[in-house]
């Protein structure tokens, strides 16, 4: 018997392939590269359909890996793709390149109407003339705020405040822009992503759902090939949003929020938090129960539970060290009112829980204050007025296609849960030089109000707030 440790890599074989050879494993006591070598296309379908479709064993589907491009998708079915978590995205980003209006992305439902489609591309075209006129002002701002002090070669410097002008103009581009974006994703995931697609009200996201079966079945014939809408997931998206409508009558309308306020609520935590990390940490290493160790560490005094943060903590040299999953324990959960454009760059933070509402207006927008001193403050506002006008008049027939013309500027409100180990990472992340400065503000203060709650160990989280 060769019991040599061996570690390869299985190459060049089709995805299907790989995810039978991993999945014999379980029965078969040969090598992985043994197994491979007596696999064809056909046997490999032949077990998916048995194995993972027939009994359910979705775990196969997990080891057959593809790569998918994905070009010309509004920025609206970008984000209905990426709910889902367990994929990994890289797209365009609004914050390092320029936007043309010709690339825009108009529902066929509005076909059916001719007024609201004219009102659609006349608010498109006006939010586009104000973001193409903004473009030299606000980089000639930003340069005179961030001046070439270092003496860096001029291409340098450009590079280093690219981000900086380009931060501020894209406050003014629709939802309904079109961007590419690269998707890595397994055969199991990519599924259930096909399925909720299918299953959206949106059509172009129905349309991306189609498109992605078709080439996903090119790379795992068996593996996606029931993925198909979904009856409960449509009937229950057309009896909540019924239900809330009906709920939601005798509750206070939303304040019309003005220019730049932004809100981060705590509206639910852990109180002990703390003390079950530490519960958690002793419980790891002593054979005890978790009740025996909590009441333990609930005895400790305060000044033994700081000296224990400290040693596991201080360690850390960076966001990247992890603490220990025991900080996974405590959960935070904010309700957040921010822009949509900082909202569309945090939603890629997916170690976390997030609900989002609908884009719909009724939040009002935000308004960057450079936009006034350049001498376009009324330009920016009688477009973003004209959008949320133009949206409003979409929404009393086709509340989703309204998104469309909502902006990056517009007031997005969602929930956002995630426990103390994401929060370290999140913060760290969020806050740093570099980041827009909508969404620096957020995880800013959201450490604030973890710090409120549970300082002990507050004061190791990496926050940037300069």
């Amino acid at each position: 018997m060769n019991t040599q440790h061996r570690i390869y890599a299985l190459k060049n074989l089709p995805p299907e392939v790989v995810a039978v050879t991993f999945a014999k494993c379980s029965r078969s006591p040969e090598t992985f590269d043994q197994i491979a070598a007596e696999l064809t296309a056909e046997k490999s379908a032949a077990f998916n359909k048995k194995w993972a479709v027939n009994y359910g064993h979705g775990s196969v589907a997990e080891h057959a890996f593809m790569n998918i491009a994905i070009e010309n998708v509004s920025l609206m079915a970008v984000e209905c793709l990426q709910s889902n978590r367990l994929g990994s995205y890289t797209e365009k980003s609004s914050r390092y390149q320029i936007y043309n209006r010709e690339r825009i992305y108009v529902p066929n439902i509005l076909n059916n109407d001719p007024e609201l489609k004219q009102a659609y591309l006349a608010t498109i075209h006006q939010l586009f003339d104000v973001y193409e006129k903004s473009i030299e002002p606000i980089k000639g701002a930003i340069e005179k705020l961030y001046p070439n002090r270092a003496g860096d070669p001029e291409a340098v410097w450009q590079a280093k405040i690219k981000s900086k002008w380009i931060d501020v103009c894209r406050f003014l581009l629709p939802n309904a822009v079109l961007a590419n974006l690269g998707m890595s994703v397994n055969a199991r995931t990519m599924e259930y992503a096909i399925t909720k697609l299918l299953s959206h009200p949106l059509e172009e996201a129905r349309h991306l759902g189609a498109d992605l079966k078709r080439v996903a079945l090119e790379i795992t014939p068996t593996l996606v090939k029931f993925a198909d809408p979904n009856e409960a997931y449509i009937l229950n998206e057309q009896y909540l949003r019924g239900k809330a409508w009906s709920l939601a009558q005798d509750l206070k309308a939303p304040e019309f929020t003005g220019d730049n306020k932004l809100s981060v609520e705590l509206v639910d935590y852990d109180a002990d938090g703390e003390d079950k990390i530490l519960a958690g940490l002793i419980y790891k290493y002593e054979p005890i129960s978790f009740n025996a160790a909590l009441a333990k560490v609930r005895s400790l005094p305060f000044a033994e539970k700081e000296t224990m943060f400290r040693t596991v903590l201080e360690k850390l040299r960076n966001i990247y060290d992890k603490p220990p999953r025991e900080f996974e324990y405590p959960y935070y959960t904010f309700d957040v009112l921010l822009d949509q454009g900082a909202y569309y760059d945090l939603k890629r933070n997916r170690i976390m829980t997030q609900t989002p509402q609908l884009l719909s207006g009724e939040y009002g927008y935000y308004t960057p204050r450079l936009f006034s001193q350049v001498g376009l403050g009324a330009d920016y506002t009688n477009a973003m007025d004209r959008a949320h006008q133009t949206a409003k008049l979409i929404a009393k027939k086709y509340p989703y296609e309204a998104q469309y013309i909502t902006t990056k500027a517009t007031a997005r409100r969602f929930v956002m849960k995630m426990n103390l180990r994401e929060a370290f990472y999140f913060v760290g992340l969020r806050s740093r030089q570099g980041g827009h400065f909508m969404y620096r503000r957020v995880a800013q203060m959201v450490y604030d109000q973890i710090a409120r709650v549970h300082p002990m160990v507050a004061k190791y989280i990496m926050v940037d707030k300069s």
